[in-house]
This record gives structure tokens, sequence and C-alpha cells, in this order.
């Protein structure tokens, strides 16, 4: 078995060529957005925002390691850590990003009432805690846009 990638072929060359041509196609995006007023706007928002973020991203880590441990105590000791999905709390906690970020894999569920119940949970404060950024963004670029006005 040959790898496409690494073999001289003269048309995986031109892909190559073409991924190039594209990513000059991206930075010219951005180019063009140095132009836009709102979306620096934006940019200073979430700029000005970055202590909060980080405040709130460090409540998602501890919730995450929260219900990652609560569900895999759950699950362990009530299923007899046979049947379970969750082996670890490592697992647990891969879990808990998926269903506190609201992707939802399907990966790992919870197989009895109890983790169900913690699952319920998890998901709840996630979306609350998913819905606190966007509120403090545009609160912010509310301020940044009517400084801008008035200069």
């Amino acid at each position: 078995v040959t790898d496409k990638t690494t073999s001289s072929n003269p048309s995986n060359q031109s892909y190559v060529v073409l991924r190039i041509c594209r990513v000059f196609r991206v930075i010219r995006v951005f180019k063009l957005a140095r132009r836009s007023e709102n979306l620096l706007i934006l940019l200073r928002a979430v700029g000005n925002t970055s202590r909060e973020l980080f405040v709130l991203f460090i409540m998602v880590f501890m919730v995450v390691l929260m219900f990652g441990s609560i569900m895999y105590t759950v699950e362990s000791t009530a299923s007899g850590n046979n049947t379970t999905n969750f082996t670890s709390i490592m697992s647990g906690c891969w879990w808990s990003v998926i269903t506190v970020t609201t992707v939802g894999y399907g990966d790992l569920s919870p197989k009895t009432p109890l983790g169900m119940v913690v699952g319920s949970l998890a998901l709840m404060l996630g979306l609350i805690l998913m819905a606190l950024p966007v509120t403090i963004i545009v609160a912010k670029f509310s301020d940044e846009y009517e400084r801008s006005k008035t200069i």
C-alpha cells in the first residue's frame, strides 16, 4: 500500500498548489475584515470580556470535572461495573464535556435512572453556562457600539 500524500505523482502536487491557493483566499478575507467597522467593534468587545470569559472557562472546567466524577460514581456503583460505559473518571469527564457543551455524540449515555437525572442536570447547567458568554459579549458590544457612535 502506498501513501498518496507522499508520492511524487504530478496530480497530487497540483492538489497541494490548489490548497495553498485556498489558504491565500482565506487570508484575503481577513484583510477585508479589517475594513469592517462592526467586526472591529465585535473584536474589541470580545477583547474587553477576556477576564469574564476566562472565569467562565474555569467554571465550565469545574462543572465538567464535577459531573464527570458524579456520573462515573453513579453509573459504576449502580451497574456493578459490568455493563457501564463509564470505565473511568476520564470517560465520565468526556461524557460531561459532550453534555455540558450540548454536542451530544451519543457514544456514552447513562443507563440508570439516577444517572439520567444527573445527565439532565448537567445538560441544563450546560445550557445556562453556554448562554452566559453571549449576554456578556452582547452587552460589551452594545457599549463599544455606542462609544464608536459618539467618536
